[in-house]
């Protein structure tokens, strides 16, 4: 019974590690860590009761989000605390078989763990003393540590947008010639840009984009991989980690006397409650066609072409500033299509691209309806990041959020404008953190808060870094996503 006992621990402490999203080059230390403490802590009922219940019913109810996305960081923590019921919904039913199984057998080994199993040591107060140091290389240990910065980055970031709520720009602007009538800013959603035929991908996923006048920059990438932690650090002035959310894309235009209109697809919980509508709710006005953290509707980007139209046709005397926030290729990837227009085996290959080609049609009607005003205008397109294939199965792609690879932040960045004639591709790496200078520019404002620079003037930094996990690492560090290209259809 006993041998039984040791194996059950083993696969116990293995299936614990893996879930909670340990990749290091340790695993088997802190596997073993873990295996040595619950054996050694078993010997006291109150211990497993007390300690390893509590932190390892955590692990085991985290175990599909470890298992597809890694360890806990901000952006997780973030999409955990800032998603509604819908997207949770969508974010089960897009989980593996094999991951919910694994996850029984999990469950099931830690209720046999709990009631089951004990180990007797005749010197038991050196085997609890040997069982808590175990315990702290443990993989839970690691665990526990990263929920702790984790949370305390998203509690600054979060107290740090609850007071932007409250404050004044502190914007000096030095002069404001805005060049266009219109300006319209197409904000996407995971979309990484090596699946665009507009950067090279052989399928035709954006047949409008790959031909139309316009400037493509290759090489623009998005500052973190989770859209909570990614968005507030390019829509408004962040170092980093560092975030001042005041100091945003629609202050600083409403500083310019511009008419802001915030659009969006993508939920509105409140105007407290995620770094993106704390952002919007400076807007002069904003609609958001999901409204309240209950059952929201699935509603199609295609929902937002006319209220556009109508904010298009609202009369300004100066320039207006139109954010349209989409959907775009947000997991489950078929409930965001009307149609699946590839058919490729790979099921969830298929509907990501034609997810593409949606984006690429509305980016077309919106172009054709600015085209129809006579009036001049420039429209800005980025994805807040990519995504990463996590499948080990050839032909079953399966793409989620993640930040070990290049493609988790290598994201397309477009103009198209009444005043481009050619179909140009600026090979560069830009960060999106120097996306609000950009976006100065762009909107002619000058300002004595930061630096104003044009795709064109945009320092091109050797070392751009981004925000993985809880930390800035060196994005030349990164792996390449191995599905770079799928190459098998």
């Amino acid at each position: 019974m006993k041998r039984l006992d040791i194996v059950i621990t083993f696969l116990l402490s293995l299936l614990l590690t893996i879930g909670v999203g340990y990749n290091g080059n340790q695993i088997l230390v802190v596997t073993s860590s873990l295996f040595l403490a619950l054996i050694l802590l078993s010997s006291k009922r109150w211990l497993k009761w007390v300690v390893i219940f509590p932190i390892g019913l955590i692990a085991t109810l985290y175990f599909q989000s470890g298992y597809i996305y890694g360890h806990p960081n901000i952006g997780i923590i973030a999409s955990l605390l800032e998603t509604n019921k819908r997207e949770s919904i969508e974010f089960l039913l897009a989980v593996p078989a094999k991951v919910w199984g694994l996850n029984a057998i999990l469950l099931f080994l830690f209720c046999y763990y709990l009631i089951q199993i004990k180990f007797v040591f005749q010197w038991h107060k050196s085997a609890i003393l040997l069982g808590i140091v175990c315990f702290y290389f443990s993989s839970l240990s690691v665990f526990i540590n990263h929920i702790y910065i984790s949370s305390v980055h998203y509690i600054a970031q979060m107290k740090a947008i609850q007071k932007s709520i409250h404050q004044r720009a502190d914007w000096t602007i030095l002069s404001a010639k805005p060049k266009y009538k219109n300006y319209v800013l197409i904000i996407g959603e995971s979309m990484r840009k090596d699946y665009m035929s507009a950067y090279g991908y052989p399928i035709n996923t954006t047949p409008f984009l790959a031909h139309t006048p316009a400037i493509l920059v290759n090489g623009y990438l998005s500052t973190a991989s989770h859209t909570a932690v990614s968005l507030p650090r390019t829509l408004a002035i962040s170092h980093g980690l560092d975030l001042h959310p005041v100091n945003n894309i629609i202050t600083l235009a409403n500083a310019a006397k511009m008419k802001t209109i915030w659009l969006s697809n993508q939920g509105f919980i409140g105007k407290y409650d995620t770094a993106v509508s704390a952002i919007a709710v400076h807007a002069t006005e904003k609609q958001f066609l999901k409204k309240g953290n209950f059952l929201t509707n699935n509603t199609s980007d295609y929902a937002l072409l006319p209220l556009f139209k109508q904010a298009l046709a609202q009369p300004y005397q100066g320039s207006k500033l139109i954010v349209v926030h989409i959907m775009g290729s947000h997991e489950n990837f078929c409930d965001r299509i009307k149609k699946d227009i590839y058919g490729l085996k790979d099921k969830d290959l298929s509907c990501y691209l034609s997810t593409y080609n949606q984006t690429d049609s509305i980016i077309k009607t919106i172009v054709n309806d600015l085209k129809t005003t006579q009036e001049s205008y420039s429209l800005f397109y980025f994805s807040d990041h990519g995504l990463n294939n996590v499948s080990t199965v050839k032909g079953q792609t399966q793409l989620v959020h993640g930040d070990l690879y290049k493609q988790n932040y290598e994201v397309p960045l477009i103009e198209i404008a009444s005043d481009i004639k050619q179909h140009i591709k600026v090979n560069k790496k830009i960060s999106a953190f120097d996306f609000m200078s950009i976006f100065s520019h762009w909107i002619g404002v000058k300002t004595a808060q930061l630096p104003a620079f044009s795709i064109y003037q945009a320092p091109q930094e050797k070392s751009i870094q981004v925000l993985s996990g809880n930390q800035m690492v060196p994005f030349s560090r990164l792996k390449n996503d191995p599905d770079e290209i799928i190459k098998h259809h």
